[in-house]
């Protein structure tokens, strides 16, 4: 099982080659799992158990063949299935107890309603109907969902149940009389219909949209790579023929889906063929290598783009959303890892000629120590302002991160107020800023980092190849101060809340679970004090004192110097060895 395992800084992680044969069903070449240990026994077992997955995964794969029928027994099994799992249990627990009056008055609706209960905020019906969907296919181990054919009939398997659900308890409560009556009620009820679908071809629409998207909409950024989006909207234009817009849906979104995933890799390289040719092509050659979810990913991506603005145009309704909440299995964004700063390298960036060498009013001198010692990025610490900035509060000297003009934090919690470390204001920190503020200085670097659109690209750049020669490994990045200031942190007893308050974290993120800006400055100033390097870099220079770092002692054995000895010609009398 070894042969599976991957090491990764303290982290162990599954990684397994996807056979070739079937590389182009799964979309991707190898399955790659973090196993969220630290621990090589418990790793161990955790990867003998995605040995085992996987293994059925391949086989089940190799079993379906190219087609893999699902018959209509098959999906309402699935549906069935489904709806007895825990979540969906409570939801139909509301219609078990719901009163008399709230079945005569809501069971019509009681289908729809319970569909729409876990939805996510923006999420229109159909979208949450196609995740259901998917969902109960994927729970019954019918993994490989790339038809939208079969998404439709599991779709239509589900609201048929979920009728069938409601309309038991009705007659349970009422009697069947009382049921058939009802639902002529309720027809007779209805709502008047919905306006007309706009009728207007998609292709109408890619000229302005393209316009928009490259100057910022609706104060958006503007849009650099346009012309990929452009491609997604032709490709899907190519595939499907050109829509009226009120007539494309979520079914008619995911039959692209199924028809693009089976075009061959090569498509949009070379000599550009239309989708339609290449889509033949590789139904009449079955060993072509086919496009990757990555790739389809993307497509939709640019197809949600132009949606978007159609909604924001009032070209189409805002619940209509046909792009969204498809599945790409494999594609989940998966973050390189960064290592932390271990003893080791940190050793060999401090002690380096370069930094050593490097002036006390450097950015590399400084830098390194500030991230280190308060968790704060590259670009906010360039960002800091010597006399707006850095301020005093409660009589602590505070680093104020904050936007302004041109340029904001990345995250509305990066807003933060984080004290500066006793071993900054030791090593000579506040005395920097102060000769910073009597030059009149814009930013803490200037002029050495000019101002720009980000002024840390520079040095960036520069820290990146300092230390690459310096051995330190790829993963170890500036960023990586950031994560040993959290890891280090996080081995404390501190709460969650209060190291997220300095870090500038976002509750339910990766780094961070809860964020909140009622936290005293003496907690932040506690939270920030408990931070002690991996390495005790007690011997680092200071403004004050020039004295260069500790190094080790070399032992020189030193011998008695004696003046050559002459003869009367001038040369050396060589001496007979004993």
């Amino acid at each position: 099982m070894s042969n599976f395992l991957r090491r990764e800084a303290d982290s162990f992680f599954f990684r397994r080659r996807v056979p070739a044969p079937l590389q182009a069903r799964l979309g991707q070449t190898e399955i790659y799992r973090s196993l969220k240990t630290t621990v090589r026994k418990v790793a161990r077992a955790r990867a003998a158990h995605l040995f085992i997955a996987t293994e059925r995964l391949f086989q089940m794969i190799e079993e379906e063949g190219d087609e893999f029928p699902l018959t209509d027994d098959d999906i309402r099994v699935a549906v069935r299935i489904w709806l007895d799992t825990p979540p969906w249990r409570q939801r139909l627990k509301v219609v078990d107890e719901m009163s008399p009056g709230g079945l005569r008055a809501y069971h019509e609706s009681l289908p729809e309603r319970l569909l729409n209960m876990a939805a996510d905020e923006g999420v229109s019906y159909s979208q949450n109907l196609g995740m259901e969907a998917h969902a109960a296919l994927e729970h019954s181990d019918y993994l490989d969902v790339r038809s939208g054919e079969r998404l439709r009939r599991t779709a239509a398997a589900l609201q048929d149940q979920l009728r069938e659900y409601v309309d038991r308890r009705m007659q349970a409560v009422f009697g069947q009389e009382a049921v058939a009556t009802a639902t002529v009620q309720a027809v007779a009820a209805a709502a008047p219909p919905e306006p007309a679908a706009n009728m207007t071809k998609l292709s109408t629409f890619i000229s302005a949209w393209q316009k928009d998207i490259v100057a910022g909409y609706n104060h958006n950024k503007p849009l650099k790579d346009a012309d990929q989006y452009r491609q997604s909207v032709e490709l899907f234009i190519g595939l499907m023929g050109d829509l009226p817009v009120g007539r494309i849906d979520f079914e008619k979104a995911a039959e692209f889906r199924e028809l693009y995933l089976q075009l061959p890799a090569t498509h949009g390289k070379g000599a550009i063929e239309s989708p339609k040719k290449e889509l033949a092509r590789a139904r009449a050659n079955k060993s072509l290598p086919l496009v990757t979810m990555k790739t389809a990913k993307r497509h939709f991506s640019g197809m949600r783009s132009i949606w978007k603005w159609l909604v924001f145009k009032k070209h189409v309704p805002v619940s209509a959303q046909p792009f969204s909440g498809h599945s790409f299995p494999g594609t989940k964004s998966r973050k390189t890892a960064r290592d932390d700063w271990s003893r080791e390298d940190l050793q060999r960036l401090f002690t380096s000629r370069e930094y050593r060498h490097a002036p006390d009013s450097s950015a590399l001198h400084w830098l390194p120590l500030l991230s280190l010692h308060s968790g704060m990025r590259l670009e906010e610490i360039c960002r800091l302002r010597p006399g707006i900035d850095i301020i005093t509060k409660d009589g602590i000297p505070c680093f104020n991160i904050a936007p302004r003009e041109g340029w904001d934090p990345k995250t509305e919690s990066g807003t933060r107020i984080i004290p500066v470390h006793k071993w900054l204001i030791r090593h000579g920190f506040m005395d920097f800023v102060e000769q910073q503020r009597a030059r009149g200085a814009e930013h803490l670097f200037s002029p050495e980092l000019p101002l720009g659109k980000s002024i840390s690209s520079g040095f960036s750049r520069i820290f990146s190849k300092l230390k690459i020669g310096l051995g330190v490994g790829e993963k170890t990045t500036f960023h990586s101060f950031r994560h040993t200031f959290r890891t280090v942190l996080e081995s404390t007893d501190l709460k969650d809340s209060h190291i997220d308050a300095v870090m500038g974290h976002e509750g339910g993120g990766s780094e961070g679970r809860t964020y909140t800006k009622s936290v005293s400055i003496a907690k932040l100033r506690e939270v920030v004090e408990a931070f002690e390097p991996p390495l005790d870099i007690a011997f680092l220079r200071t403004a004050a004192t020039n004295s260069p770092p500790p190094s080790s002692k070399i032992t020189v054995k030193k011998r008695k110097l004696t003046p050559p000895l002459l003869d009367e010609n001038g040369r050396v009398i060589r001496r007979r060895q004993r």
